[in-house]
């Protein structure tokens, strides 16, 4: 069963991430943003992916071992920020911003590897 679950984990995060690379990839031709590295969206960036890491982190199934847990919530929090940047650049025809992705990295990791620390 240990297999079975490190595979699925594997599997899962692998999906997501050839969905951060479509989404990323795509994004080449989008207007980037004029927006610098601190600002007040990059605490709200940086906190929104922590929370959402540490929360993907301790809902994993428990069938899952620690490491696979974290990088399931890492993989959900990297999903959500390019999910985002995606919806502001196709959407809301705003800008694709790559501060605000390096600040949702920074939060996924952080929160992941807090929940993942505290197990």
């Amino acid at each position: 069963p240990a297999t079975l679950s490190r595979r699925f984990a594997m599997r899962r995060l692998a999906i997501g991430l050839a969905a951060v690379w479509a989404l990323t990839t795509g994004c080449a031709g989008f207007r980037p943003c004029p927006d610098g590295w601190w600002g007040a969206d990059k605490a709200q960036h940086f906190a929104a992916a922590a929370l959402i890491g540490a929360g993907g982190t301790a809902l994993a199934p428990s069938r899952l071992e620690a490491e696979e847990a974290a990088a399931a919530g890492w993989s959900a929090a990297m999903l959500a920020g390019a999910g985002k940047e995606g919806w502001d650049a196709n959407v809301r025809k705003t800008c694709w911003s790559w501060q605000d992705l390096f600040w949702d990295f920074l939060g996924a990791s952080v929160g992941a590897s807090a929940a993942w620390a505290l197990e």
